[in-house]
């Protein structure tokens, strides 16, 4: 039995230390740190590389717009009538266009004036590049709720984890002199059961810890693109952010650094390169051309046999009226700049409500930590005194048990909220749009 319980303290030590040859070579993690990995390891995270290039081709395809189009077409015809002279002068035999007509053409024509219309398609492409990119960014920066739950839950598994293995020591030594009392016959048989069976007890809930503690790591590892050893290091951000940013929860401007802004602001720059080019709409255009060809009766209207020709010009194209259409989409674009405008609106106070949120749970949390410090202390003073009635004999093992848990849960109450205040604050930061400190070097 005594082997036993050695062995369950030198499991607990374990679990606690990691492998050997090992703490020389740990990981430091931190959460900023994981975050920018995270964001990188994400599929995601190529798209707004893959639109460029897609934007590049079709800015490509609208510079080619201005140099010289090519054409070539050809037309067959056979006609009822053709025209003839309205009147026939004696002995004279007028000529008479042919029935039959085609044509074969090579055409070039050259943009000389667009009034900035492919200036302004130019214009539009990037500017939806860029808010599609931006949106990527919102997308991804979701990524940082994540990775802050696995961190924050593998950090608070490795307290309790310390924890239960400082009761597993505990109660190792205690059930020691337990044995040797009831060796002695000075106690009874079921002591040593009693601390016994909360040492199984607290191997269990060591067991439990270890294991949410791997899973975490596992889901950070699967976040970051790499492997996470069990011995890694966690470090919990420091400082107290609402008291840095006090006034962000009345103040817009402290809560532009959120994404979502970004893009509302990269649409409306959409929007109004939408409404250049739709201001365009009935501006003429001015194109030279230059067309050669070969068929019947070709520029000769009286021509009955197949020969070249040519011509040269300029073109202009212009619809002064477009049944109001121009009209129409600046009206549309007006419509959609104001859904813009309530979307920001609504975010802001949304905003506004989550960092309210998440003040009061941070003072809350403080007010419980407090609290926690003061009971873990009274708890360990009734332990202490406890355990030296019970090396006296004047309280029963289960007596002391019960004081030694109620140390335990007090101390896991201590860390469970203080990684809550860690985390709570790190999600006032989120909110915000902001990144967690750090402290000293970390692995990305």
């Amino acid at each position: 039995m005594r082997g036993g319980a050695g062995l369950l303290v030198a499991c607990a030590a374990l679990a606690i230390a990691g492998p050997p040859g090992r703490l020389h070579a740990q990981d430091t993690l931190q959460l900023a740190s994981l975050q920018a990995a995270a964001l990188r390891r994400d599929p995601r995270a190529r798209q707004p590389e893959l639109l460029r290039a897609a934007t590049d081709y079709r800015l490509a395809v609208l510079g080619s717009e201005r140099l010289p189009q090519l054409a070539v077409n050809a037309w067959a015809s056979h006609q009822s009538e053709v025209t003839s002279l309205p009147f026939q002068l004696p002995g004279v035999s007028g000529p008479r266009p042919a029935d039959d007509r085609w044509e074969t053409a090579v055409e070039v024509r050259q943009t000389l004036w667009d009034g900035g219309d492919i200036s302004r398609r130019r214009n539009l492409d990037r500017a939806r590049l860029a808010e599609s990119a931006a949106g990527v960014d919102v997308e991804l920066y979701r990524l940082r709720d994540e990775v802050n739950a696995a961190f924050f839950s593998a950090f608070l598994m490795e307290q309790q984890a310390a924890e239960y293995g400082a009761l597993l020591t505990d109660l190792a030594a205690r059930l020691a002199a337990v044995r040797a009392r009831v060796e002695a016959g000075t106690a009874l048989g079921r002591e040593a059961a009693e601390v016994e069976a909360e040492e199984v007890r607290a191997g269990l809930g060591l067991d439990e810890a270890r294991a949410r503690r791997r899973a975490a790591l596992a889901v950070l590892a699967n976040l970051v693109g790499r492997p996470i050893d069990t011995a890694a290091v966690l470090v919990l951000p420091d400082g107290a952010p609402e008291e840095i940013h006090a006034g962000a929860p009345d103040s817009l401007p402290a809560r532009r650094a959120r994404p979502e802004f970004s893009r509302l602001d990269l649409s409306r720059e959409r929007l109004a390169r939408q409404a250049d080019l739709a201001a365009l709409e009935n501006s003429p255009r001015v194109y030279a051309f230059g067309q050669a060809g070969f068929g019947v009766p070709g520029l000769d209207q009286f021509s009955t046999s197949s020969h070249g020709s040519w011509q040269v010009g300029v073109r202009v194209e212009w619809r002064p009226w477009t049944w109001g259409s121009a009209g129409r989409n600046e009206a549309a674009i007006r419509l959609e700049q104001g859904v813009l405008e309530t979307e920001e609106r609504a975010l802001a106070d949304a905003l506004a409500r989550a960092v309210m949120d998440d003040v009061e749970e941070i003072a809350r949390l403080r007010n419980a930590l407090v609290s926690d410090q003061r009971v873990v202390g009274l708890r360990s003073e009734i332990e202490r005194q406890a355990r030296a009635q019970h090396d006296e004999g004047v309280i029963t093992t289960s007596d002391y048990v019960e004081t030694r848990t109620d140390v335990l849960e007090a101390r896991l109450a201590l860390q469970r909220h203080r990684v809550e205040l860690a985390q709570a604050r790190v999600g006032f930061l989120t909110t915000l749009g902001l990144v967690p400190p750090t402290t000293g070097p970390a692995t990305p």
